[in-house]
């Protein structure tokens, strides 16, 4: 009961840390696809994976916080809060991972410190501002190691646990996967023949539709290298050679997310992986394995970044933990320092204000048809069409179609301000556009919605 409040309490304290940044949130085509998508399967639609990239573990995931939400702000609110339950799975894992054996002071101070590691990461906090770098990823890896703990210690669901984590990790993001060469080493032998077999049919069917989608993609014509390769650098320019996208990534990873607290972290990992006891050897090689797993799949595609080696944050923050409680007292005392690094630093997103500025939009939306677009003529994409009206949906509005004939409001962007343009039809909207005598810099941005609402619109649909 002490244990499952203390659980608790670490995710109370991860939520509120992660809620001081909500505003900060950014609102754009990538941090909505998830959301998007779970509208579409609520409306009675076959959702389709957000980007090509991930899998359908993306949008089913969002399923419920769409459904409870009545709003962008109470909807951003409740993903920043799940991000939170990193900070319990750490600490169950680190608590499962740790012999029985041993004091219970030092199995607590490695589950508090894994725990509070995860609690205070900003890196992770960054991720949720983002709503793309690695999605739902570090939670997901968070839950296969928990996982793995459990199997080693003979729970026969531990390992399904460990398979469905993995799995729906890299429906998240594929470099999760990397997790899995951790996985693979550490594979139990201490479980039957047939928890291993229903367990491998479990992944199977679990991975199916992901591997079919991955089979398609493979297809395009160039080979199946240069196919996926095109894929994960379809939004990457100027990567540049293998090992300065390491040296880069790890930099800041270590350097600038975890700043400081890196020192905690590298000895924690470090004094674990010296440690004479077996179990908690293995902490630190599922760490150090899963990562380089990710690093690999992640430079043979091409491109790897510092915010995809957050996937892997819970296996690091559970070596750290075993690792610094061979001494107890040294364990709490380096999450302290690692967290007064951290605990002062609230991550800045380039648009603060924008969740709720689209729902003031969407509040003031009239009834009745409507087609929402925006038209952007310079500066930051302060406003999404596809925000304004997922938050209105959300709030209860109804009528958004593709229709000509129908009230047509634009979302005009022009350097550092905006405003909301009223038309009766389209064709006024276009009279007034090519009144202004100046092109945009982008027109558009309806198609993304009403393909949610009805996905059957083609992209000449969206056009006016």
């Amino acid at each position: 009961m002490v244990r499952l409040a203390t659980m608790l309490a670490l995710w109370g304290i991860a939520a509120w840390y992660r809620l001081r940044a909500v505003e900060h949130a950014i609102v754009g085509s990538d941090s909505l696809g998830p959301y998007l998508q779970a509208k579409a399967a609520l409306l009675g639609h076959l959702p389709r994976p957000p980007n090509p990239e991930s899998g359908d573990a993306l949008w089913m995931f969002a399923v419920p916080l769409v459904a409870w939400a009545d709003s962008l702000s109470s909807l951003f609110s409740a993903r920043f809060i799940a991000g939170g339950v990193v900070a319990p799975l750490a600490f169950a894992a680190a608590w499962h991972w740790t012999d029985d054996d041993v004091s219970a002071a030092r199995r607590w101070a490695a589950a508090l410190t894994a725990g509070l590691l995860m609690a205070f990461d900003p890196g992770l906090v960054d991720t949720l501002v983002s709503g793309a770098r690695t999605y739902g990823a570090p939670e997901l890896v968070g839950l296969m190691t928990l996982g793995i703990a459990l199997s080693m210690r003979g729970h026969p669901h531990g390992l399904a646990v460990a398979v469905m984590g993995l799995i729906w990790g890299a429906g998240h993001h594929p470099l999760a996967a990397g997790a899995g060469l951790g996985l693979l080493l550490l594979w139990p032998s201490n479980l039957g023949r047939g928890v291993k077999r229903w367990t491998l049919i479990l992944g199977a069917l679990l991975a199916t539709p992901r591997l079919l989608r991955i089979g398609d993609m493979l297809m395009c014509g160039e080979g199946p290298v240069a196919c996926i390769q095109r894929i994960a650098q379809s939004n990457n320019v100027g990567a540049g050679p293998a090992l300065t996208q390491l040296q880069k990534a790890l930099h800041d990873r270590f350097l600038v997310d975890w700043d400081g607290g890196v020192w905690i972290v590298l000895a924690g990992v470090l004094a674990g992986l010296l440690c004479r006891r077996k179990t908690h050897r293995r902490a630190g090689i599922f760490a150090l394995m899963s990562l380089a797993g990710l690093v690999l799949i992640g430079l043979s595609n091409g491109y790897l970044r510092s915010y995809h080696l957050r996937i892997v944050a819970v296996p690091l923050a559970v070596a750290t933990g075993i690792g610094l409680a061979r001494v107890w007292v040294l364990a709490p005392i380096g999450a302290v320092v690692a967290v007064m690094h951290w605990q002062p630093r609230l991550v800045v997103g380039p648009d603060p204000g924008a969740v709720s500025r689209h729902d003031s939009i969407a509040q003031t939306l009239p009834e009745g048809p409507k087609w929402i677009d925006r038209v952007w003529w310079a500066g930051p994409p302060s406003l999404d069409a596809s925000g304004v009206v997922l938050s209105g949906q959300l709030q209860g509005k109804e009528g958004f179609a593709l229709n000509r004939d129908a009230p047509m409001i634009l979302l005009s962007i022009d350097k550092d301000s905006w405003s909301t343009e009223h038309f009766s039809s389209s064709g006024d909207a276009r009279s007034w556009l090519n009144a202004q005598d100046r092109d945009p810099h982008q027109l558009g941005g309806a198609y993304d919605w009403a393909t949610i609402i009805d996905p059957s619109t083609r992209l000449e649909d969206a056009r006016w």
